[in-house]
């Protein structure tokens, strides 16, 4: 009986294995055409790269202008370099420090967790480390989820909150979807899958057609045709999806003290403006703005509108946004 067990283990594992081995060549296959060595050599942030290592970890990072502290954090399977539209125009007004998130961008990609506390707290990490005891917070993505979780758990050092197409108020997973999770849930497809479906994926993330949007895409692809490369942030991405379904901010809403902007693309297809009405409904503090002809990367999609909102937000709190109470 052990031996006939033992030998089922095997033969599932070597099935496994298999299965894994095709859909990764597979993968490579069907991205061989992006691969370009020769662009990820030369390319670099619009907006420069800065360093700073903190308790071992190598955080990359953008830090432009004087004032009060905002902190720009990208979504998940992004950058800072996303938000070269944006930094420019904040950083007028504030002191604005943008970081790529450990596992991506450029920042250090060691083998860790990534659940979302453990982010929050390397963030905090990198704060303290900079000397930024208090920031008001712009999160995309997950990274509005991870602002949102550093509100509720450190309100005294979040002066701020912007949300832009975020995770963090999804309804914890019933029954069906936990099993589902902890049985089938498996690093090693998700990262394939990101890898080899993220044309698609990236087509959904945007309305407008821009070159800056093809730059990007190009940037990332390049990363992705290269397996070896792209493993680290593969392993990254998604242990940090998995844990997005684990640390739900939906019951805590209402616990939220600090001033909160929802703005989101009117037509967001990652996550639609559904979301953020319901945090509208139950975050005492806020406003939300849909922003026309946009998408999932509003930021990007229309960038002075996204400014200018999100300005007039800092400046004033909720008492200098116009609601917009209905999605189109």
């Amino acid at each position: 009986m052990v031996t006939y067990r033992r030998m089922g283990g095997l033969v599932a594992c070597a099935v496994y294995c298999a299965a894994f081995v095709v859909s990764t060549s597979c993968t490579a296959i069907r991205l061989a055409k992006y691969r370009d060595d020769r662009f990820l050599a030369e390319y670099r942030y619009t907006l420069g790269e800065q360093y700073l290592e903190v308790k071992g970890l190598k955080f990359c990072y953008q830090e432009y202008g004087e004032g009060p502290t905002v902190v720009i954090l990208p979504g998940l399977a992004t950058s800072i370099d996303f938000w070269q539209l944006n930094i420019p125009a904040l950083a007028e007004h504030y002191h604005v420090v943008a970081v790529d998130l450990p596992g991506l961008g450029k920042s250090a990609k060691p083998d860790a967790s990534y659940e979302l506390p453990w982010m929050c707290d390397r963030i905090l990490d990198f704060l303290d480390a900079k000397g930024i005891s208090q920031a008001s917070f712009i999160g995309g993505s997950m990274g509005g989820h991870l602002g949102l979780l550093l509100a509720l758990n450190h309100p005294d050092r979040t002066a701020k909150l912007v949300m832009m197409g975020s995770t963090g108020a999804w309804p914890p997973p019933n029954l069906v979807l936990a099993l589902g999770l902890k049985l089938l849930w498996n690093e090693w497809l998700v990262t394939d899958f990101v890898r080899g479906r993220w044309p698609d994926v990236y087509a959904l993330m945007f309305k407008q057609d821009t070159e800056l949007r093809r730059e990007m895409f190009h940037y990332q692809m390049a990363i992705r045709a290269d397996g070896f490369r792209f493993a680290a942030e593969g392993r990254a991405t998604a242990r940090a999806l998995r844990s997005i379904f684990d640390h739900s901010c939906r019951s805590r809403l209402g616990d939220l003290h600090v001033p909160l902007l929802l703005i989101w693309g009117a037509y967001d297809e990652i996550h639609p403006p559904e979301d953020a009405m319901y945090i509208r409904r139950h975050a005492p503090d806020s406003r939300l703005v849909l922003v026309p002809d946009a998408g999932h990367e509003a930021m990007m999609d229309q960038p002075d509108t996204f400014n200018r909102v999100v300005l007039a937000f800092l400046e004033s709190g909720s008492a200098g946004v116009q609601d917009s109470l209905a999605p189109p």
